[in-house]
């Protein structure tokens, strides 16, 4: 008690910056113990998981290997009873006769390896009848009656016509060989498909024939070693890096086929597992078997039905965590010692507001106020800095109110600058109808005032300064073909407009002034062959616009007289000081000219400010 208590005294003596250094210290090395814990856990769980995957993947791809390969059995297996000559043969031997059956069996043998000659991994291939033994014998040899007494014939009799699998057995003891059974020989265990062979035959008029009721079905027999069906899994288990990886595969009632460890056999009946094995199909679990966690993997195989399997102890599985642990414990002591220099650092944060408000003051300074700070507290700081948001809240406001006001006077002067410009066109639109109603019968009239009224109505329509590129075209498209009417033959118009420009916002009837210009002044002394061409273009946030004629130019010291306002043109100056009170001084009009070779007017406009979002400081 005497040191519990000394020890409280210390704690209640000590400075602030000793108690916020050790509450620090305390605090810091529990949540990085418990996430550390955590994280072990985690990635033990996440390594363990991605083990599973791999080697359930490893599993099902050397299966659908395997079963690609007995299926290419299974489909050559189903030509033979169709087969002509092997019917022939077997309907024409003469059992009795040595040299026929000699002649039938190279016959057969031929044909067997016609079907699966070019498998190298089939061991043997028979034909078997109660008499003889028809294949290839070089590698092995099946008594026939022995293989008729056996239950190989009578899984082929119960599988009527279908390829049956039979897992491994001994040779010997299955084809009743009792004194070979302790001879050890190349086939002593085997995997064999046996079929029946429904034997028939279409002769050249069509007609179907079958083999005769008195003459037994031939037995088809094709040998595969169990080196055959586990050596994918023996090339795997050669390159794992896993130690005590073992692996093996199943028939449908648990009897062993092939088993890394020749330890276990048949003796000791299916493993605990097979029940889920079977009812899962594929797939990964986790058992305890002979005291040990393993990871078992399984899949079961399409053609035969039989389960392949890996398995793998857990520890194991979890072998690299032993160096992630290293890593670990490391990472923790790093971060222990980090927590300690950063206690040091708790005065940076007392110093945030303050450093705060001066880069808010610093974008005021600027000219940005459109700032806030970000209010955390109840403090004096925060007190501090809601006064701040406040005052700067005000000066916004009095700021957008008077640039409110000059946006007013902008209007007021845009709406001027329009009102010059309808009267002018209707001028020269009603002295287009007077021109076209003496030159021209009635006919042509009444669709030129439909595109005027067209004109008219989109015009008074929008109240807007701008609008899209896409109307003010049209708009200049129907003034054209009014031009166009009163002036026959005079000149043609190409536009050449960038497809994405369509949309964007653009002053009103800002290119009618110069093609209006260039039609009246620039073809004054054509009667025909006058060429208008309009673009426009975009690069970057600028975008540009061209009209340019071939019409009789202007002099240098005229496009100076028109710019300084001494020769008057109403349309050019409203469609420059438009362009500049909407989008600033640095735009507007370039006019390029030279007396007798055409004129060439340059727009450059650029994007409307939009309103700008307020900054949030932190």
């Amino acid at each position: 008690m005497r040191i519990l208590r000394k020890m409280a005294d210390m704690a209640a003596n000590a400075k602030f910056r000793i108690k916020l250094l050790v509450s620090y210290f305390l605090l810091v090395s529990f949540i990085i113990l418990a996430l550390g814990f955590a994280y072990y856990q985690i990635s033990a769980r996440n390594m363990l998981a991605n083990v599973k995957e791999s080697l359930g993947n490893v599993v099902i791809n050397n299966n659908q290997l395997l079963d690609e390969k007995l299926q290419y059995i299974r489909d050559k297996s189903e030509m033979l009873p169709i087969d002509n000559e092997l019917y022939q043969v077997i309907t024409e031997t003469d059992v009795a006769d040595n040299e026929s059956l000699l002649k039938a069996d190279r016959r057969i043998t031929q044909i067997l390896f016609k079907y699966f000659g070019g498998d190298t991994d089939i061991y043997a291939s028979f034909i078997l009848t109660p008499p003889y033994n028809f294949g290839n014998t070089a590698r092995m040899f099946v008594m026939p009656e022995a293989f008729y007494a056996s239950s190989l014939y009578r899984k082929a009799v119960a599988g009527k016509g279908d390829l049956v699998w039979v897992p491994t057995y001994r040779f010997a003891e299955t084809l009743g060989e009792k004194e070979m059974s302790g001879l050890d020989f190349e086939f002593s265990k085997l995997v064999s498909a046996v079929k029946q062979l429904n034997l028939t035959f279409i002769d050249d008029k069509g007609i179907f024939h079958a083999l005769p009721q008195t003459m037994q079905k031939p037995v088809l027999m094709i040998n595969l070693t169990p080196d055959y069906v586990g050596r994918l899994f023996a090339d795997y288990a050669r390159q794992s890096e896993f130690r005590h990886l073992s692996y093996g595969i199943l028939d449908d009632g648990g009897a062993v086929i092939i088993d890394s460890d020749p330890g276990r056999g048949a003796s000791e009946g299916p493993p605990s597992w097979m029940g889920e094995a079977k009812a899962m199909k594929y797939g990964s679990i986790q058992k305890i078997i002979d005291e040990k966690k393993m990871v078992i993997s399984f899949s079961r195989m399409e053609s035969t039905g039989w389960i392949s399997y890996i398995e793998i102890p857990v520890k194991d599985a979890l072998q690299d965590l032993n160096a992630l642990r290293r890593y670990s414990t490391f990472f923790l002591i790093l971060m222990l010692v980090v927590s300690i220099l950063l206690a040091y650092g708790m005065s940076v944060f007392i110093t945030k507001p303050i450093s705060r408000m001066k880069k808010a003051m610093k974008l005021m300074e600027r000219g940005n106020f459109h700032i806030h700070i970000s209010e955390q507290g109840r403090d004096e700081f925060g007190h501090l800095i809601r006064t701040f948001n406040h005052m700067n809240d005000r000066i916004q406001t009095l700021i957008e109110e008077n640039y409110a006001s000059r946006l007013r006077e902008k209007d007021a002067e845009l709406m001027a600058l329009n009102l010059q410009l309808n009267p002018h066109f209707l001028y020269n639109t009603l002295t287009t109808l007077y021109w076209i109603a003496i030159e021209n019968n009635q006919k042509e009239m009444s669709l030129i005032i439909h595109h005027l009224a067209d004109m008219l109505q989109t015009s008074t329509r929008n109240k807007k300064e701008t609008w899209p590129l896409r109307t003010d075209l049209d708009w200049l498209n129907k003034y054209i073909y009014i031009m166009s009417s009163r002036f026959e033959e005079l000149f043609r118009v190409q536009m050449d407009v960038e497809e994405g420009l369509m949309d964007r916002e653009v002053p009103k009837l800002f290119l009618q002034p110069f093609v209006e210009n260039a039609i009246i002044h620039g073809f004054a002394e054509k009667e025909q062959g006058g060429v208008i061409e309009i673009k426009g273009w975009s690069d970057g946030e600028m975008v540009f616009f061209t009209v340019a004629d071939n019409g009789r130019g202007i002099e240098k010291e005229q496009i100076d007289q028109l710019r300084s306002g001494k020769i008057g043109s109403t349309g050019m100056l409203n469609v420059e000081k438009r362009i500049k009170l909407l989008y600033g001084s640095q735009y507007g009009l370039e006019v390029h000219s030279n007396k007798g070779s055409g004129t060439t007017i340059v727009i450059r406009m650029g994007t409307f400010p939009g309103k700008q979002d307020k900054t949030e400081v932190q």
